[in-house]
């Protein structure tokens, strides 16, 4: 829930559709969970903001919009391709 007075960047779900967005315009670039976090946050000394991007990810992972592959590589499945599609 956005209450106005937290900053988007603490906002699981404003951070999933900033990195699904992400994901789909890098696509078919592979990035780690890590690298792919560090597009989006704007301060890496901010643990809030990193842990933030880290929830979104698995979050995204685990709504199967995001798979991972080895290495710790993540990527979008189809179905995060088409939720970006949707949303655009």
């Amino acid at each position: 829930m956005i209450d106005g007075k937290t900053p988007p960047q603490y906002h699981v779900a404003t951070v999933e559709a900033v990195i699904l967005q992400v994901a789909a315009e890098l696509h078919p670039q592979r990035l780690t969970a890590k690298e792919l976090s560090l597009r989006i946050v704007s301060d890496t000394e901010d643990t809030r903001e990193v842990e933030t991007a880290a929830q979104a990810i698995r979050g995204l992972s685990e709504y199967g919009l995001f798979r991972h592959g080895g290495g710790g590589i993540v990527m979008l499945t189809p179905a995060g391709r088409h939720a970006v599609a949707l949303l655009t």
